[in-house]
């Protein structure tokens, strides 16, 4: 079967590797689709030899384990897999998910609507109705976008990007209101020297970057929440901890880590939200990538010319 390999930094190749077999209580999936994720953007940066990738796998079933019987060869799915940059993976039965018809094979990457679903869950909106802000509106942003404003019950989306193709995006899936971090009305900046009546009871931030993550703190208001969605890799983050601290801010990690039983619920809830269309977050503009194409899927990671929304890897072409 062909696997995509690292050869160093930026540099992959498409080898041969041997066949895999499914344990007693694994799926085997020939992999249709896999998405190219901000979270490997540095490590694909600065990869050693060897190094695989590849952890939203969406495809076939194409053989089961002995004890599986949830599944049968054909079976259109998602789960969560390593190595997913290849033919086939490997997942547990029981972080395997059934893919219904009205979601398309393109937006049936799960895992990172599951890594959404938790970052909202751990939000807490204080009234239903309430304008909250999301800082970055890249795919998971503009996610955050969309469910914060359709399940969550937020009344406004107060949304900050810097490209504008990413704030046009974010008007389409729920925002009401979308800036430039220099053009944020200064009544929106809960600063220093403006530290009441300003801000945002709850703000969400997936820009990924020191300056994403110091703007949200400014729009958080006094006694609010900042969830912090993005992975933020690739060194450390120089932040203003002092306004933090004074505004008194509940400054809450929302990447998830999951018990396997946690990662079961929020799949079979992404999937029923979706299917129901009460989270309308399918048919979103996406480029599809060959499978030696990966480099070239991330260096466009950040500008994504076209416009489009999700880069995935055709591990069916190479």
């Amino acid at each position: 079967m062909k696997r995509l390999i690292m050869d160093g930094p930026k540099k992959s190749s498409v080898v041969d590797v041997p066949d895999l077999v499914p344990g007693d209580n694994q799926v085997l999936i020939k992999v249709k689709y896999c998405g190219v994720c901000m979270s490997e953007h540095y490590s694909w940066s600065v990869a050693k030899k060897g190094d695989v990738f590849g952890h939203e796998p969406m495809g076939h079933v194409a053989a089961v384990g002995k004890n599986v019987t949830r599944f049968k060869i054909g079976d259109r799915v998602s789960g969560l897999g390593g190595a997913a940059f290849s033919e086939y993976t490997i997942t547990n039965e029981k972080t395997t998910f059934h893919i219904p018809d009205s979601i398309p094979d393109v937006d049936a990457t799960l895992e990172p609507l599951m890594c959404l679903l938790s970052a909202a869950n751990k939000l807490a909106i204080p009234v239903i109705g309430d304008t909250v802000a999301v800082v970055g509106t890249g795919y998971m942003g503009l996610g955050a976008v969309s469910l914060l404003k359709q399940v969550k019950g937020a009344g406004r989306v107060v949304a900050v990007d810097l490209r504008p193709e990413a704030r046009a995006n974010a008007l389409k899936y729920g925002a009401d209101e979308v800036y430039a971090p220099d053009e944020i009305p200064e009544e929106y900046i809960a600063d220093m020297a403006h530290i009441s009546g300003r801000g945002f009871s709850v703000v969400a931030e997936w820009g990924e970057t020191a300056e994403s993550l110091d703007l949200a703190i400014k729009l958080t208001k006094m006694n609010g929440q900042l969830g912090i969605g993005a992975y933020h890799t690739g060194g450390n983050r120089s932040v203003d901890v002092q306004l933090l601290n004074v505004k008194s801010i509940d400054a809450l990690s929302t990447h998830p880590r999951h018990t396997e039983d946690e990662f079961v619920t929020l799949g079979n809830n992404v999937i029923r939200l979706l299917d129901s269309g009460k989270w309308k977050f399918i048919n979103l503009p996406h480029k599809i990538f060959k499978l030696n194409e990966f480099d070239l899927a991330h260096e466009e990671i950040h500008e994504k010319p076209g416009n489009y929304i999700k880069g995935l890897i055709d591990c069916t072409r190479w």
